[in-house]
């Protein structure tokens, strides 16, 4: 009976779908309610839209675009500071990316004005199967649908299919379906992102990639020891490997990438014509022509005196040479038969100081060398250091000098070219049309005294900082007599995607001098800490005992396998023997990592990591500890979770299931030495997790949007201001930090002051923040002087607030609101075919609202045991089975979500 039910509600709102075509909306109890979703106007085409749409039809008429009158070499990181190395080649048109590592979408953003924007990528050329150069992939498909960018190809020595299939377990790569000659049309749909993108790898066996402005050919390089080292690895991977896919892409294989400009055509010079006389008229046409002219006054004009030559074609090569053993295959390779303008080494600092290397470089004919250097000092992101500068002035105990700023600051000249070897740092652009040599007149520099006085000339900022900083310096000297444990490090305080301020979701807490753990870990996490802890990086990293992920969402766990791989090579590089770290996460979370791990071919998932589900939690740990409910299958599980949490001095974990997406939890953490922390991931205000922290000492809350868009925040499932803060009055927190901001606000969120909203213990987060428990009063004393150190966004955010109360129909312009409710209709689209099996009901509006939702909640509340979660997902898998094949599959994750937040609002409680 129970499976029949939940068989009956899906095919009733199926049919219902299909009779209605209606778009789903993202409110929770919109599926057992049958709540119509509302209509949102035409959005107007913008100017970007337009160049989009110029370009698509060009090349759905065949053509080309034309052949570009400039081209640049630029370097978007050289490894310095956590950065991956990375280059591009712009011309007037298009963009071509070699390698995207991971953080390189937060280089390009805080770049996209210089020649390096996002809408303009079209190729993607990656030299290597490693983390350091695919980690960014992520990152990178959602700013091309923020720049509304919907077609690149993919060039790499790899399956990229395969990889796509690897990340198809996250909430960002929910669907594949794969095309004729290996096209994929891929469905990117992320909580605020939704869209299709087509992608398509270039194969080389065929031929070389020619367009109007390249031909790039890819050299294949084969390490000459690569059996003897990558057999043990190869055997430990898992059976669904493909050996074809292996014959075509060894796993030792490299790229090298030859690239060659286009012959550029001769023009005519309207300098040359204006300096012999020559008139606007048709004589020009004709010298373009080839034609001699005479002009008026009896001089004859050459068409050779006006008209440029054709530019010859110019070379560049881009080399990544991981080790000493690919020598042999770059000497033997026809790397050395062209002549080029500059090569890229992108290779190991250890490689490039390696006398047989710079043995080979001398056999290469070429104008530069040019070297990308992690151990080059550079400034990748001017607004970083800026920023903390300003912060840093403020109270230096709570936002310190970064590690790597300390060091800008004795300065970061550039060795001087020896021969023709230059270093390459993020700044480094070479042009080669017209041909030209390094220039880093751009390069960034570490001022932090320019800074401070732009800052000081802000006389609101001034005078509500000389308000406070009495009170707060005499605060700070109290504060170093308290608590310095725990002390939490911010590492990301943004949403979705980085922007200059802010990295996405990462926070980092020291439980004691030797331990520490991880709250989520989004995209360039592991850069954030060595910018922070500079050469004590590897000590950190071996202190991470466990790692919490809340959710499967991109901005919270794209950067997991950097920082685990970065763990085990700081074990490495400290000679100490490697622990696994405990990661509790999602369900979701085993398989992806699975794929992940096995893909770039390192480490087992489990050589790494001890998995904890987040399910498994929802008792909390104590449960744990009577013997009676050890499994056999977890049973070694748990015994090591207790091990790891009595080694850290945590009496209890709890998660919480929250609303927001499938599977997602908050947790709440409560040490031996009696201070406790909740921790609410993304979520909507949850009346479970008030009274799982009841009376923490710190509740760390997500508030992405501002007061006034309760409705947006709502269908998106995230927080207001006030909610945050109102959840943290209901738990009765000692104090509440503010956390995960919208990137509208990237420099200082926007807090409407209502005679409700009390922040008298209530603080705002940053990037690069650190704060223990005795700091936190002084915190709380310092958001007016925030807002009053960015008071132009203030006013802008205030304008923003009063148009929206002027006209509420604003927000149904909203991009994002009308995107998620694509991606619903997208990833539940009606099939083309109907099944008869499927019986028509009447429409929705004839529905009794109540009766789905009187039927469900009976079916959960009978279920009154500790696995009820397990109980119900089989119950509806079962369920779903019995339906006819023509309905999609893909509904039973909405089904499933829609469950388990009816049990978030309901609460455990009610069943037992």
């Amino acid at each position: 009976m129970t499976v029949n039910c939940i068989k009956l509600l899906l095919i009733r709102e199926y049919t219902v779908l299909l009779a209605t075509k209606r778009s789903l909306s993202t409110d929770i109890f919109d599926l057992v309610r049958g709540m119509a979703s509302s209509s949102s106007k035409k959005k107007n085409t913008s100017h970007t839209d337009q160049i989009i749409k110029s370009k698509k039809i060009i090349k759905d008429q065949g053509q080309q675009l034309g052949i570009s009158s400039r081209i640049n070499l630029q370097v978007v990181a050289n490894g310095y500071a956590g950065t991956k190395k990375s280059v591009l080649l712009s011309t007037d048109q298009t963009n071509y990316l070699f390698n995207c590592g991971e953080s390189t979408q937060r280089i390009l953003t805080e770049k996209n004005g210089w020649d390096m924007k996002f809408s303009k990528i079209s190729q993607l050329f990656v030299t290597r199967k490693s983390w350091d150069t695919l980690g960014g992939i992520v990152g990178l498909c959602i700013s091309l649908k923020e720049s509304k960018s919907t077609d690149i190809t993919f060039h790499a020595p790899c399956d990229m299919l395969d990889l796509l299939k690897h990340w198809k377990g996250l909430d960002g790569f929910p669907n594949m379906t794969i095309g004729k000659d290996i096209v994929i049309l891929l469905y990117i749909s992320t909580k605020n992102h939704s869209f299709f993108i087509f992608k398509d790898q270039h194969d080389y066996q065929k031929a070389d990639f020619i367009d109007s402005n390249f031909k790039i050919r890819a050299i294949p390089l084969r390490s000459t020891n690569f059996f003897t080292h990558q057999e043990n690895k190869r055997q430990r991977l898992t059976s669904d490997n493909d050996l074809a896919d292996f014959q075509l892409y060894p796993h030792d294989l490299v790229y090298a990438y030859l690239c060659e400009t286009q012959p550029y055509p001769s023009t005519l010079s309207p300098e040359l014509c204006a300096f012999h006389g020559v008139p606007f008229n048709h004589l020009r046409t004709q010298l373009k022509n080839g034609e001699d002219v005479t002009l008026e006054n009896g001089r004859i004009i050459r068409s050779v005196d006006v008209v440029l030559p054709v530019e010859p074609p110019v070379k560049v090569l881009v080399l990544d040479c991981p080790s000493l053993c690919y020598m042999d295959a770059i000497e033997k390779s026809e790397i050395n038969n062209h002549k080029y303008h500059a090569i890229i080494h992108m290779t190991s600092h250890d490689l490039l100081t390696n006398a047989a290397y710079r043995s080979e470089m001398k056999k290469m004919n070429t104008t530069h060398h040019i070297f990308l250097d992690e151990n080059q000092k550079n400034v990748h992101s001017d607004a970083l250091y800026r920023y903390q500068s300003q912060l840093n002035y403020i109270d230096d105990g709570l936002f310190p000098l970064l590690s790597y700023q300390t060091i800008l600051k004795e300065g970061i000249a550039l060795p001087a070219p020896i021969d023709n070897i230059s270093q390459g740092i993020t700044s480094t652009r070479i042009s080669l049309r017209p041909v030209l040599g390094p220039d880093n007149s751009k390069q960034y520099l570490v001022q932090p005294e320019v800074n401070i006085e732009a800052m000081l000339e802000n006389e609101q900022f001034k005078e509500t900082f000389e308000a406070v900083k009495q009170q707060i310096t005499a605060m700070h000297e109290i504060a170093k007599t308290g608590h310095s444990i725990p002390e939490i490090v911010f590492l990301g305080t943004g949403s979705a995607c980085p922007s200059k301020p802010r990295n996405i979701s990462g926070i980092l807490i020291h439980i004691n001098s030797t331990c520490s753990m991880i709250l989520d870990c989004g995209e360039g996490t592991i850069g954030q800490i060595h910018r922070f802890y500079g050469e004590q990086t590897n000590e950190i990293l071996s202190q991470i005992k466990l790692i919490f992920i809340s959710h499967m969402h991109s901005d919270h766990l794209g950067g997991l396998y950097g920082l685990i791989r970065a763990r085990r090579q700081a074990f490495e590089h400290l000679q100490l023997p490697y622990e696994n770290v405990l990661l509790l996460c999602p369900n979701k979370l085993s398989e992806v990592g699975r794929r992940q791990w096995s893909f770039f071919n390192e480490h087992e998932f489990q050589d790494d990591v001890t998995l904890v589900y987040n399910r498994s939690l929802t008792n909390g740990t104590l449960a744990l500890n009577d013997s009676e409910k050890l499994t056999d299958n977890d049973k070694e599980m748990e015994k090591y979770l207790l091990k790891t949490l009595e080694h850290i001095g945590m009496k209890l974990i709890q998660t919480v299931l929250v609303e927001h997406i499938y599977d997602a939890h908050a947790v709440v953490l409560k040490h031996i030495d009696g201070w406790s922390l909740a921790f609410s991931g993304d979520c909507r205000p949850s009346l479970d997790f008030i009274k799982a922290g009841q009376n923490c000492d710190v509740l760390i809350h997500e508030a992405t949007y501002e007061d006034g868009l309760e409705i947006y925040a709502s269908q998106m499932r995230h927080c207001t201001m006030s909610q945050a803060v109102d959840v943290g009055k209901q738990m009765n927190a000692k104090f509440i930090i503010l956390w995960h901001f919208s990137q509208r606000y990237a420099k200082v969120p926007y807090m409407k002051r209502t005679p409700d909203l009390k922040l008298e213990n209530v603080c705002l987060s940053f990037d690069n923040m650190r704060i223990k428990l005795s700091d936190l009063p002084r915190a709380c004393k310092l958001t007016g002087t925030f807002e009053s150190l960015f008071i132009k966004e203030q006013v802008l955010y205030e304008r923003r607030s009063q148009r929206r109360e002027r006209d509420p129909e604003v927000l149904m312009n909203n991009e994002r609101i009308n995107s998620q409710n694509k991606r619903r209709d997208q990833r539940y689209a009606v099939p083309t075919q109907q099944s008869t099996d499927v019986v028509q009901e009447k429409p929705r509006e004839q529905e009794s609202v109540n009766e789905p939702h009187e039927k469900i909640i009976p079916l959960l509340v009978q279920r009154r045991h500790p696995n009820s979660q397990q109980r119900l997902e089989q119950l509806v898998i079962d369920a779903w089975n019995q339906i006819p094949q023509s309905v999609i599959r893909g509904y039973i994750d909405h089904i499933q979500d829609v469950c388990y937040q009816v049990i978030a609002t309901q609460g455990w409680e009610s069943l037992g």
